[in-house]
């Protein structure tokens, strides 16, 4: 006798065992995918320079393979694979180009533009935060000890950990090699004996020596060490930081022994010219009995804090050299300086300073000019464990110098993406949605040209050329929200204006995607095609789909059948915090109000909910959990839903530290159909925050500022007539 047992179901359906074989619905989308996977086309592109013209017998790298340019300066590659794949081009004469080379049925890369790099220009790269330690030794680790972790599927392992450490930066290890000089914020203690710990600091880490190698591999000629972290394991954790760095033949400042050797400057020579390269922190540490900066008596990081040993060490620098000060400090996962950082930058650009770079929040937060001193003001992560999702785009950017004049002439900006603690080159949307955002955190000096996978950046204000595109667009009150992606003609562009030619709009607000992966496109330069990282769909039911995509190439689908009695589990991997923005005077401006948005269709799909809840930043502290119908299944096309909710009130708290609701996790469950099979696509989700009111004057708004707002939402009573403009620079 078989006895079945249902919990929690009024009725249990039993699957025929005979009936094993895959559903055929799934099959199809299973078979296509594979299909995509194996499948390639012949390219053909274009090596062009600053004026478009074809650049014959050039070398270049595509999928580690070497080719050169013809006498028309084209490239044809026969059956490359579909996918992502990456390029490099290093010339005389111009700057060294990292690209992406993009090859699937709907889009393929057909040209690309070098950079003249003139004979007195010198190539200067920085990358962002940079750890080998924690997560990278023992996935499991917040925070460290005194024992080396040896865990058998940590990404670094002891006995390998140069080779470990070296597969983690390859793919962005040719920006960093073919520049005239590099720099990291090398925020880690270095050591192979980590016998004392810092006893009161809540996260502490280290890097093995050998994981030096990481940043020796890529061609990195100096490290920051100006940080909160270079103490962790006290004075005789520095002493073997410092001694492996100079054994391995890194320069560095920031961190010394004693308070005159943390504050020394370092030079670099640079043919004709020296390099002077500051760092320092503000991060000091003074609420614990070990602080984290040297002082009379110990060593330690150099104190940004202490402003009258920072000018006096500034200002005795030869003003023939070019000064280069990094400094460590603000507040962590915000978008723009805090007030201190800000007038710290201000301070320094008097102070015999050519370049500013800041360092500590691990988010990437634009460029500015300072009395004449550029600055970017913060790079974000580029090897770093952490799996925050505001964490994991950061940007290198690539400093043009003009080698006579001792003056900066532009930037590039390259968005990497940490896949998993991997730092990758971004192309298509992920590129765009980072660029546009260092956009509009930068300050009006600064004019940001966004290209395929990188940024020219110049240091003045309306250096471009626009082109406008305009979309007329209908809105009443069952179309609350505008998905600005589906207007746009390109990602790289943004609404610059809007203007109500018939009807009346009662309110306007602008709206941000917080998700950033809800497209379920593959963005980055490794070498694995397609893959969707960021949503677990690592249930048999959840699964890439290439049939049918609402966008792109690729959407997630999730089949049921009538004899599932569970719904298919869709997380999202990360919770999605509200952003920290500050206004002009640095007060805090928390939008709780959000939209979760996005594309479903269906073939005799089951019903769907998606599961929201509310948490703290930091912890994941639950405060509610929210079911939302989001469909009722059946054959659908392609159609949007969204669903408005609110974080709950400050005032409501959690855990030992009273944190607030700030964070929002999402999964989606795909219930079984009535009868046969069911399959539901989904595509371009956004977690959409809604940030900023938009104030017309007679009808219209208009802006010369680039954004990342890609959401509209319209309150109207009846109807509405709208002309989108969106622009492009150039």
């Amino acid at each position: 006798m078989l006895l079945f047992v249902c919990l929690g179901l009024v009725a249990c359906k039993v699957k025929d065992p005979n009936e094993d074989k895959p559903q055929q619905q799934k099959q199809d989308v299973i078979d296509a995918r594979e299909s995509l996977l194996t499948g390639h086309a012949s390219v053909s592109l274009t090596v062009v320079n600053d004026d478009l013209t074809p650049l014959s017998n050039i070398p270049l790298t595509i999928a580690e393979q070497q080719y050169t340019t013809d006498n028309n300066g084209q490239v044809f590659i026969d059956k490359l694979g579909y996918g992502n794949h990456a390029i490099t081009i290093q010339q005389n004469g111009y700057f060294t180009k990292v690209g992406i080379l993009v090859n699937h049925p709907n889009s393929t890369t057909t040209q690309i533009k070098l950079h003249a790099k003139p004979a007195t220009s010198k190539s200067l790269v920085f990358g962002g935060d940079s750890m080998f330690g924690r997560r990278y030794l023992d996935p499991s680790l917040a925070t460290m000890g005194t024992t080396i972790p040896n865990v058998s599927d940590a990404l670094i392992r002891p006995a390998t950990a140069a080779a470990d450490s070296i597969a983690i930066t390859k793919d962005v290890a040719p920006l960093f090699k073919y520049a005239d000089f590099a720099s990291v914020n090398l925020e880690s203690p270095i050591t192979s004996n980590p016998a004392v710990v810092h006893p009161t600091k809540e996260f502490s880490f280290f890097s093995l020596p050998d994981s030096l190698q990481g940043l020796t591999e890529i061609g990195i000629d100096y490290v920051g060490l100006g940080n909160n972290h270079i103490y962790d394991y006290l004075q005789t954790g520095l002493e073997d930081t410092l001694l492996e760095i100079s054994n391995t033949g890194l320069l560095y400042s920031g961190a010394g022994l004693d308070e005159f050797a943390a504050f020394s400057p370092i030079t670099a020579q640079l043919d004709t010219f020296n390099l002077v390269l500051f760092a320092a922190t503000s991060i000091t540490g003074k609420e614990h009995e070990f602080t984290y900066v040297t002082d009379a008596m110990k060593g330690g990081a150099a104190d940004l804090t202490n402003a009258e040993y920072v000018q006096e060490t500034l200002e005795k620098i030869h003003p023939s050299n070019f000064v280069i000060a990094q400094m460590h400090g603000g507040d962590e996962y915000t978008y723009s300086p805090s007030r201190f950082i800000a007038s710290r930058l201000d301070d320094l650009s008097t102070q015999n300073t050519d370049l500013l770079i800041a360092h500590h929040p691990h988010v990437a937060q634009g460029f500015a000019v300072y009395n004449n001193v550029p600055a970017i003001l913060g790079l974000g992560n580029l090897v770093f464990d952490q799996a925050r999702l505001d964490t994991l785009l950061g940007v290198t950017v690539m400093v043009e110098l003009d080698s006579q004049t001792q003056t900066v002439q532009r930037a590039f900006a390259y968005p990497i993406f940490i896949e998993d603690y991997k730092p990758r080159f971004t192309t298509g949307f992920l590129s765009h949605y980072l660029l546009r955002r260092l956009a509009e955190f930068s300050d009006d000096n600064i004019t940001l040209i966004p290209r395929d996978n990188y940024a020219e950046v110049y240091f003045k204000k309306a250096h471009a050329t626009k082109r406008n595109h305009k979309v007329s667009v209908e809105v009443n009150s069952q179309t609350p929200i505008l998905d600005l992606r589906e207007y746009a003609p390109s990602s790289a562009a943004y609404l610059s204006a809007i203007e109500v030619t018939n009807g009346t709009l009662n309110e306007l607000t602008f709206g941000r995607d917080l998700m950033v992966f809800g497209d379920f496109e593959d963005w980055d330069n490794d070498s694995e095609a397609f893959e969707i990282s960021r949503w677990d769909h690592s249930s048999n039911s959840v699964l890439p789909c290439t049939e049918n995509p609402h966008n792109g190439i690729q959407a997630l689908c999730s089949t049921r059948d009538e004899f599932d009695n569970t719904p298919s589990i869709i997380p999202f991997r990360h919770t999605m915090r509200v952003m920290e923005l500050t206004d002009e005077n640095f007060q805090p401006m928390l939008s709780k109000q959000f939209s979760l948005f996005g594309y479903i269709q269906s073939e005799n799909g089951g019903k769907i909910e998606s599961l929201l809840t509310y948490t703290t930043e930091v912890d994941d502290l639950a405060f509610s959990q929210h079911q939302v119908l989001i469909s009722e299944g059946g054959d659908r096309a392609w159609q949007s839903f969204s669903h408005d909710f609110t974080l709950p009130s400050d005032e409501f708290t959690l855990g030992q530290k009273k944190q607030p609701p700030r964070g929002v996790k999402l999964q989606f469950r795909h219930y079984a159909p009535n009868k046969g099979e069911a399959m539901t696509r989904f595509d371009d989700i956004a977690m959409i925050s809604w940030q900023k009111s938009v104030a017309l004057q007679n009808s219209q708004w208009n802006t010369d500022k680039m954004h990342g707002y890609d959401f509209l939402k319209v309150s109207v009573n009846d109807t509405a007539s709208l002309t989108l403009t969106f622009t492009s620079l150039d």
